[in-house]
């Protein structure tokens, strides 16, 4: 059988097929790969930060908390009573024993009157009492002296000494009156006093609960809140997990939402024995040194406590953006004679968006932490301080 050989036509079509193939293949492989920054590319910009040691950092343990006054009181009466008069208001400072608030006491003083003219009366029966045994007494000694010198009988001598018995009883039986008269004067002078409130301590009233004379007063009716303001303090409930961490004395940074750029320091005084079974927490209680801030710091505000591990002074802090790598192979890129140059670094505590670097840093280098992502060891940058 005889084979017919392909026309010139097809040979032509075939071959400007193979080319088409060839040059679609070139052109896709040209497009995956990856592009190299040419010598007359622009330099990459990038933003740097100066490598310092001048920050502290901390390992801490953070929980949000609110404080309160070490010592404060509020002030209820023991009886009931209509509101004389409230001597004090909120804000007022007041000292140890000052007069806060005084019930109406009318009766109490009528009483304290008529019990002081008793023991006047008693005072005086004891006086006529003593006057009488001093008497009986002057006699039976004159009377002991005939009786030595036969001047006197025997039953005489008797007589005047059973005398000076009874003078001598009398007398005690006076005394006696008096003091009860005396300890129930000391009974109704304290039964007034629970009609007149006085300060507890030193401190600043907190609240006077807008109260007006006239006012109907109870023991279940609060008259003022009175604080200490130079201590506060406040609880946290910390997780059983990190509650064996801490220890009394440990220094705690406490930072509030109404003073956002001051620290204040205090420290763990009290860590509960036991654990909540219902929430896993255990409370801490810190106090601090509200008199060493001026005062200002006050009950109720709201912020954050960070209970210190750890803490390094002098540190390199460096934003996270600029560390790159993987764990346990970490690296930054330092900026020098406009050349990007890869360091390998050891990073160490994490504090918000910040990142510790222990090791592989020199102070004064720049350190690339925006703009770095995709940079190549020896690429040229162009730098922008922070």
């Amino acid at each position: 059988m005889k084979i017919q050989k392909p026309g010139k036509a097809v040979l032509f079509i075939a071959a400007l097929a193979v080319i088409a193939a060839s040059f679609a293949l070139t052109q896709k492989t040209r497009s995956n790969a990856k592009p190299q920054q040419s010598a007359d590319s622009p330099p990459a910009f990038v933003r740097v930060q100066t490598v310092t040691a001048d920050r502290t950092v901390r390992d801490s343990i953070v929980q949000n908390m609110s404080i309160e006054a070490v010592n404060r009181v509020r002030m209820t009466p023991r009886v009931s009573g209509r509101l004389e008069r409230l001597h004090v208001k909120q804000g007022d400072r007041v000292k140890k024993g000052q007069l806060v608030a005084t019930l109406e006491h009318e009766q109490q003083n009528a009483l304290i009157g008529a019990t002081e003219a008793s023991l006047a009366s008693a005072r005086a029966d004891t006086e006529r009492a003593r006057a009488e045994m001093m008497n009986a007494k002057t006699n039976l000694d004159r009377y002991r002296r005939l009786v030595e010198e036969g001047f006197s009988t025997q039953q005489q001598f008797d007589t005047i000494d059973t005398a000076y018995s009874s003078a001598r009883a009398a007398h005690a039986a006076a005394a006696a009156k008096e003091r009860q008269a005396l300890a129930e004067l000391e009974r109704v002078r304290q039964a007034r006093m629970d009609y007149i409130m006085l300060a507890p301590m030193d401190g600043t009233v907190l609240s006077d609960y807008a109260l007006a004379p006239g006012a109907m007063i109870s023991p279940s009716s609060p008259i003022a809140d009175v604080a200490d303001l130079r201590k506060l303090k406040a609880t946290l409930r910390v997780p059983e997990l990190k509650i064996f961490a801490i220890k009394p004395g440990m220094p705690v940074i406490l930072l509030f939402d109404a003073l956002p750029t001051e620290e204040f320091e205090g420290a763990v005084t009290r860590i509960d024995p036991y654990v909540d079974p219902a929430t896993r927490t255990s409370a801490v209680e810190i106090e601090l040194d509200n008199a060493s801030t001026g005062n200002r710091l006050r009950p109720g505000m709201f912020g954050q406590a960070y209970i210190v591990e750890r803490e390094f002074i002098n540190a390199v802090l460096l934003p996270q953006s600029a560390l790159l790598g993987e764990e346990g192979s970490r690296y930054v890129f330092i900026a020098e004679d406009g050349t990007a140059k890869e360091r390998k670094v050891t990073p160490g505590l994490y504090q918000g968006n910040d990142v510790q670097i222990t090791e592989g840093l020199a102070i004064g280098e720049e350190v690339i932490i925006f703009g770095g992502t995709n940079l190549k060891d020896g690429e040229k940058v162009t730098t922008q301080g922070k």
